[in-house]
């Protein structure tokens, strides 16, 4: 395997992840909307164009399916999942605190989160499967794919930061992010299968957690579960790993080079739009 990467691949990827935000958007908002679409048929059809468009910009990057290095166990899954939803619930903690500094500018940045909270059949379909599958298909598989030669770290790190800008909401774009590093590290160990798994559970664990607000006492209890466990989980594997780490020697690391996957500008220009779009429709005045 070649450890270079092409400047030409690379701009074509970051191409790719610029007309996944524009056709998306463009759909979303002008060229679908007046259709009067339900929600979830509109997001759907949505992240089908988009994720098509990109797909075909990218390019291919050679196999999004490799074989996995190992299969993850049943407790090595349930870990991961409640490092994910760990940071999902520090995201929640830390948002009235961040509100409350948005606040002292005169701003909110909960912009988006007034509407109905009603999940359809069809926005269900979209937020546990099909969202889900699209997109560890362009984050995990050709965003990560194209990356692997310059190594783990540097894959992982920008396809989350990639999949967390690109919900242009600041909050979700937290919680995404956290979660594109779990994710993105489950498919570099695991293969994508994995954290398409994870991403499912993630996503309809949060479609149902409002709906247990509302089912009484029963459902408060259950919510108390979902919100304590994933907590509990992390924190006893974290303390396990750390142990087991430190009765073995540490393994050498062999250093690769980025493959120049930070100095294109065309990945900039990628950021910097995502990050414009993000601010614009997270923010509004008080």
């Amino acid at each position: 395997m070649s450890h270079t990467l092409a400047p030409s691949a690379l701009h074509r990827l970051w191409l790719g992840l610029i007309s996944y935000s524009v056709v998306f958007a463009l759909l979303q908002t002008r060229l679908l909307k007046p259709l009067g679409l339900p929600e979830g048929g509109l997001l759907l059809l949505c992240a089908l164009a988009a994720t098509g468009v990109a797909l075909a910009v990218a390019g291919n990057p050679g196999r999004m399916f490799r074989p996995a290095d190992a299969r993850p166990s049943p407790w090595k899954v349930v870990f991961l999942m409640g490092v994910a939803l760990t940071g999902n619930l520090a995201v929640m903690v830390a948002t009235p605190l961040l509100e409350q500094l948005w606040k002292g500018f005169g701003l909110t940045a909960l912009a988006q989160a007034g509407g109905d909270d009603t999940v359809t059949p069809l926005l269900a379909v979209y937020i546990c499967l099909a969202g889900p599958v699209l997109e560890e298909l362009l984050y995990r598989g050709v965003v990560m794919e194209r990356l692997r030669p310059a190594g783990a770290r540097t894959a992982i790190l920008l396809s989350a930061l990639c999949f967390g800008l690109m919900h242009h909401d600041l909050y979700q774009g937290l919680s995404a992010f956290w979660c594109g590093l779990v994710y993105g590290w489950a498919a570099w160990r695991y293969g994508m299968g994995a954290s398409i798994v994870l991403h499912i559970i993630g996503n309809s664990v949060a479609v149902v957690l409002p709906l247990l607000r509302q089912a009484g006492t029963a459902g408060a209890l259950l919510t108390l579960a979902l919100v304590a466990a994933p907590v509990l989980i992390a924190l006893v594997g974290g303390i396990r790993l750390a142990l087991r780490r430190r009765r073995q020697d540490p393994a050498p690391v062999t250093a690769r080079p980025a493959a120049g996957a930070w100095r294109s500008p065309v990945l900039w220009a990628a950021l910097a739009f995502d990050t414009i779009y993000l601010v614009a429709v997270s923010f509004s005045r008080v």
